[in-house]
């Protein structure tokens, strides 16, 4: 993959800032073979995502609730986008149908959305978020990819991901994967001092 404007920081400068990929910057061509391999591993794990104090989330607003899977189901992919950057947000949704939305979408065909589905994950305190955003590094688009490298942490397993990505084919991969190493190494910098 090639980013149009052929800069690799500016892209990883967006993703750091943003805290995900603007995906319209890579080339979506990916063949549906890749996509459909990586999606049916992903669809193998069992998404649960709880609130920070282990409880399970809630919501009292049925009509959000309802836009909210509608927008899930929809043969749009901005529209399921868009239901997943909802998820994003950490608002208040009941597990269930958090698991059943991710779920879905991180074994989408469109990789726009696979990435968002990618980001969501982050976001959430799922329990299998490690575990997706290693096969998400595999993945055919290099804009899911760095939305994998970009959401993982400072735990160990998250800098043995970060160190195994130092030798991607992609460039784009390894330049992130090194920024964000340099700054767990040191906390006082920031993504911009890089840049």
């Amino acid at each position: 993959m090639k980013f149009r404007n052929q800069k690799v920081w500016p892209a990883i400068s967006f993703l750091i800032g943003m805290g995900m990929a603007n995906i319209a910057w890579a080339d979506n061509s990916s063949s549906d073979s890749g996509a459909k391999a990586i999606s049916n591993h992903l669809a193998s794990f069992q998404i649960s995502c709880f609130t920070n104090s282990g409880g399970a989330q809630s919501d009292s607003d049925p009509d959000f609730i309802g836009k909210l899977i509608n927008l899930a189901g929809s043969n749009k992919p901005e529209d399921r986008i868009s239901a997943l950057s909802q998820l994003a947000v950490k608002n208040s949704i009941d597990p269930g149908i958090v698991q059943r939305i991710l779920q879905a979408a991180i074994s989408d065909s469109d990789a726009k959305v696979r990435g968002q589905a990618v980001y969501a994950i982050a976001q959430q305190d799922c329990q299998d978020a490690l575990l997706v955003l290693e096969q998400a590094m595999h993945d055919p688009e290099l804009s899911v990819r760095l939305l994998a490298i970009d959401g993982l942490g400072s735990d160990d397993k998250s800098v043995a991901l970060l160190e195994q990505a130092l030798g991607d084919e992609d460039a784009a991969i390894r330049e992130l994967a090194a920024l964000k190493l340099e700054l767990l190494s040191d906390p006082n910098k920031t993504a911009s001092d890089e840049l």
